[in-house]
C-alpha cells in the first residue's frame, strides 16, 4: 500500500511536488507529533469518528516516512476547550516539545484543533518558524518560514476564531430570545421549582412555602441580614432546598440557612414576581483559571438583560421588594449610608447630617469609653478642607431621646396593643413550624416502617439495616417531640393575663423601658429610627449653640438649641454677658462665691462643668478682666451673738494665720455660720474656753507637722 492510498483513506490528499520540497532530511530526524483534541467530553463520547480521524493521522506520519517508535501522540486535552491554554497541558507539552527542538512536523486534521485563539495560534507558529517545524492538516503541509504558508496559517488561525465566535454568537442569541419569551429554564432560588410545562412555580411542598414567606416578615420586623440568621439559628428553623444535581436530583433536603443563601433570597427579585435574566455577568477581567463561574459580577437594574414583571407567582409585593433593597443598601457600612443599628453609646451614628455640606456626621469615640463625638468629616477626608463641624454626642443624643420619647407618650396604648397582637402572632407562626417539622418527621418514621414491613424476614442483610433506619427516623421523632415541648414551656401560643398587663405597664411607662438594663443599645437606635428620619445639626461658629432640626419619619419635624460642651469661657455665646455681670457684681464689692451662685441662678453656665460656675472660676475670671472686690472695711457688730467674731479679728486674738482658721471652718473644726447678705461673711463663736481650745489645737497640729516632718511617720488627728 503506498502513500497516496494511505491518505485517500484517512480523508486526506497532497502533492507530491510540495511534500518533496518542503520535507528535509532534518525534519524526519526529529519527532512527529499527532495532536488529537475534541472540545467537551460528549463530543468524546458522542463523535468518536472524529477522534478515529485523528489517530489515522498516525499512518500519514507513516507514509511520510516516520517510523512508529518517532511518532508522539499527545491527547491529554480531549474534552478540553481550545479557546485558552489553560488546563490544557496537551498543548504545554506540544509547545515545549517545539521549543526543545524535538518535533519535525505537527499533525492535526484542522488548525482549530490546535488552537481556536489567535494570541496561542501565533505564539506555536513563531516557535515553529524559529525551529523549522512543518504543521500538517487535511490540505497539506506548510512551513511556517516560509511567507506564503505563513499567511494562509494565519488566516485559518483567523477563521478559527471567527468560527468559534460565531458559534457563540449564534447559541446567546438563541438563549437571549427564549430568556425575552419568559421560557429560558435556569435554576430557581428556594422555594420555587420548574413546572412539567416549563412555567414557574412554587415548591409543592406546604413547609417550604411557609417557611419562605416567614423568612420575609421577619425580615421586615427585624430589619438587618443578621439578626435574621441569628434569628433563625436560634429557633432551628431549616430551609427546604431541591438537590439540582447528582442521583438525588429534585429532591428535597433541609439545610441550616447560611448568610450567602438568605442575602441571595432577599435580593432576587423572582420572590416578587418577576423573570429575570441577566443579573450576574462575566467581568473577563476578573476571570481566574478554571472555576466555572469566575469573573461573574452583579450588575445594576439598568443592566439587566431581561426583567419581566409579574410573570411569576410572588412570594412578597413588588413595593415590599423595593423596601428591602433600599434597607439592604442603607445597612452597608458606608459614609453615603446610614449602616445597620449596631452596639455603641452613640444612638444616632447614621441619621446625623451636617446642615452645612448634606454629609453624614461620623462617630469618634474617646478612648473606647461611652463618650463619643459627632464630626464632619467628609470633605477633610476626601479633599483636604477643614472640618466642617463637630460635637458632643451625649447632649445631642440626650435632646433627640427627651423628644422622641414625648413624641411615643400618646400612643402608648397603641403600642401595647400592637405589641401583644405582634407576639401572639409570631408564637403562633412559629408554632406552625414546628406542626410541619412534626408532620414530616412522623411522615419519614412511617415510611420507615413502611419499607422495614415490606422486605421479607428472612433477608436479614436488608432488614437489619431498614431496621436501624427505622429506630433512628423514631428517636428523631421523639427528640423533635421534647424540643417542642419545652419550647411550648417557654413560650405557650397564648399570652398569659400576667404577661398581657405587663406590657400594658411597660407600655405606658416608655421612659422606664427606654432605661431599662435589657433594653440594648442597639434595641434603642432601632427605635429611634422607627420614627427619626435624620437629624440636622448646625454648630453657630464656636459657640456652645447647636442649631438642631429632626426629621420625623412620614413628615413634620421639630427644632431646637443644644448646648455642648466647649473647650474655654470665652467661646460661649454668653461670653459678654457674663464678663459685664461679673464687673458689676464685683464693683458692688460681692465676692467671687456670691458671684457664682448669682451666675447660675441667672441661667448662665460655664463651658464644661453641669453643676454651674464655681467661685474658682469667678476669680480667674476676675483676674483675666483686670476687676477685684474691695476689701469690706466695716466691722459692725449688729446682730452678732455674744463671744461671736469676725474670722480676721479672732485670728489676731489667738495669734494664728487667718488661712488656718478659715481652714478650720471648711473642716467643721469650730463653731461658725455665714451671714445671708451679698458678701456671705462667716462669723466664728468662741468664748475663753473655745479660745484656749483652739491655741492648743494649733499648738499641737504644729508639733505634729514637725515630728512627722523628721520622722516620716503618719499623723493621725487625735479628736
Amino acid at each position: 500500500m503506498n502513500a497516496a492510498t494511505v491518505w485517500s483513506k484517512s480523508g486526506f490528499t497532497a502533492l507530491d511536488e510540495v511534500r518533496s520540497e518542503k520535507l528535509r532530511p532534518f525534519h524526519q530526524e526529529r519527532l512527529a507529533v499527532v495532536y488529537v483534541r475534541q472540545s467537551t467530553a460528549q463530543q468524546v463520547l458522542d463523535h468518536q469518528e472524529s477522534t478515529r480521524l485523528q489517530y489515522g493521522l498516525v499512518s500519514r506520519a507513516q507514509a511520510l516516512g516516520w517510523e512508529a517508535s518517532r511518532i508522539l501522540v499527545i491527547d491529554d486535552d480531549l474534552g478540553k476547550s481550545g479557546t485558552s491554554t489553560q488546563g490544557r497541558a496537551g498543548f504545554q507539552r506540544l509547545v515545549l516539545e517545539v521549543s526543545l527542538d524535538h518535533v519535525g512536523i505537527i499533525f492535526g486534521v484542522e488548525m482549530s484543533r490546535l488552537a481556536r485563539s489567535n494570541k496561542d495560534w501565533h505564539q506555536l507558529l513563531e516557535l515553529c518558524a524559529l525551529f523549522r517545524t512543518l504543521i500538517a492538516d487535511v490540505d497539506g503541509i506548510y512551513d511556517p518560514t516560509l511567507y506564503n504558508d505563513r499567511l494562509l496559517l494565519g488566516l485559518k488561525g483567523t477563521m478559527s476564531e471567527a468560527e468559534l465566535h460565531i458559534l457563540k454568537q449564534r447559541m446567546y442569541q438563541g438563549r437571549l430570545s427564549k430568556a425575552r419569551r419568559g421560557d429560558l429554564q435556569f435554576a430557581l432560588p428556594v422555594g420555587y421549582v420548574w413546572s412539567s410545562t416549563g412555567e414557574i412555580q412554587f415548591d409543592p411542598d406546604e413547609q417550604v412555602q411557609h417557611v419562605v414567606r416567614f423568612l420575609f416578615r421577619k425580615f421586615d420586623e427585624l430589619g438587618t441580614l443578621g439578626g435574621l440568621v441569628r434569628y433563625l439559628a436560634h429557633h432551628q428553623i431549616q430551609l427546604g432546598i431541591r438537590v439540582r444535581e447528582g442521583p438525588g436530583k429534585g429532591e428535597l433536603v433541609w439545610r441550616r440557612p447560611n448568610r450567602a443563601t438568605i442575602q441571595m433570597m432577599l435580593k432576587h427579585p423572582l420572590y416578587a414576581g418577576s423573570y429575570v435574566y441577566g443579573r450576574r455577568q462575566e467581568d473577563p477581567r476578573r476571570k481566574q483559571g478554571e472555576r466555572p463561574r469566575a469573573g461573574r459580577v452583579v450588575v445594576s437594574q439598568e443592566d439587566w438583560f431581561v426583567l419581566l414583571p409579574n410573570r411569576c407567582p410572588a412570594s412578597i409585593s413588588p413595593e415590599q421588594d423595593e423596601r428591602n433593597q433600599e434597607r439592604l443598601q442603607a445597612n452597608r457600612a458606608r459614609a453615603d449610608a446610614m449602616g445597620a443599628a449596631r452596639d455603641g453609646a452613640a444612638l444616632l451614628a447614621g441619621l446625623v447630617v451636617c446642615a452645612r455640606c448634606g454629609c453624614r456626621l461620623t462617630v469618634h469615640y474617646d478612648g473606647g469609653g461611652p463618650l463619643h463625638t459627632y464630626a464632619c468629616v467628609e470633605r477633610y477626608t476626601h479633599y483636604g478642607e477643614l472640618r466642617c463641624q463637630h460635637l458632643a454626642g451625649p447632649c445631642l443624643d440626650r435632646f433627640v431621646i427627651a423628644q422622641v420619647l414625648t413624641a411615643l407618650e400618646p400612643a402608648a396604648l397603641e403600642l401595647s396593643l400592637a405589641a401583644t397582637e405582634q407576639m401572639e402572632q409570631e408564637r403562633a407562626k412559629l408554632d406552625l413550624l414546628w406542626q410541619h417539622r412534626r408532620e414530616r418527621a412522623a411522615y419519614e418514621a412511617e415510611r420507615a416502617a413502611r419499607q422495614y414491613h415490606a422486605v421479607e424476614p428472612e433477608h436479614r442483610l436488608v432488614a437489619r439495616t431498614l431496621e436501624r433506619a427505622w429506630e433512628e427516623k423514631l428517636l428523631a421523632q421523639q427528640q423533635l417531640g421534647e424540643e417542642y415541648h419545652r419550647f411550648l414551656h417557654q413560650k405557650p401560643r397564648l399570652l398569659s393575663e400576667s404577661e398581657r398587663e405587663a406590657i400594658r405597664r411597660l407600655a405606658t411607662d416608655i421612659p422606664a423601658i427606654w432605661a431599662a438594663p435589657t433594653t440594648t443599645d442597639a434595641d434603642r437606635k432601632e427605635i429611634l429610627r422607627q420614627v427619626v428620619e435624620r437629624v440636622m445639626v448646625d454648630v453657630q461658629g464656636n459657640s456652645e449653640q447647636v442649631q438642631v432640626r429632626i426629621e420625623w419619619v412620614g413628615g413634620g419635624h421639630t427644632e431646637g438649641i443644644v448646648l455642648r460642651p466647649i473647650g474655654t469661657l470665652s467661646e460661649l455665646s454668653t461670653y459678654p454677658q457674663i464678663c459685664q455681670r461679673v464687673q458689676e457684681l464685683t464693683e458692688a464689692g460681692w465676692t467671687a462665691v456670691a458671684i457664682a451662685q448669682v451666675l447660675n441662678e441667672e441661667g448662665f453656665r460655664p463651658p464644661r462643668s453641669t453643676m454651674g460656675f464655681r467661685p474658682e472660676t469667678v476669680s480667674q475670671l476676675q483676674h483675666e478682666l483686670g476687676v477685684k472686690a474691695p476689701r469690706p472695711r466695716i466691722r459692725h457688730r449688729e446682730g452678732f451673738q455674744p463671744d461671736e467674731w469676725w474670722p480676721t479679728e479672732l485670728a489676731r486674738q489667738l495669734h494664728i494665720p487667718r488661712g488656718t482658721l478659715l481652714h478650720w471652718i471648711r473642716q467643721g473644726a469650730v463653731q461658725a455660720r455665714q451671714l445671708d447678705e451679698p458678701l456671705h461673711r462667716w462669723v466664728i463663736w468662741a468664748d475663753e474656753g473655745e479660745q484656749e481650745r483652739l491655741r492648743v489645737y494649733h499648738q499641737r497640729a504644729i508639733g505634729d507637722e514637725f515630728r512627722r516632718y523628721w520622722t516620716n511617720e503618719q499623723f493621725v488627728e487625735q479628736p
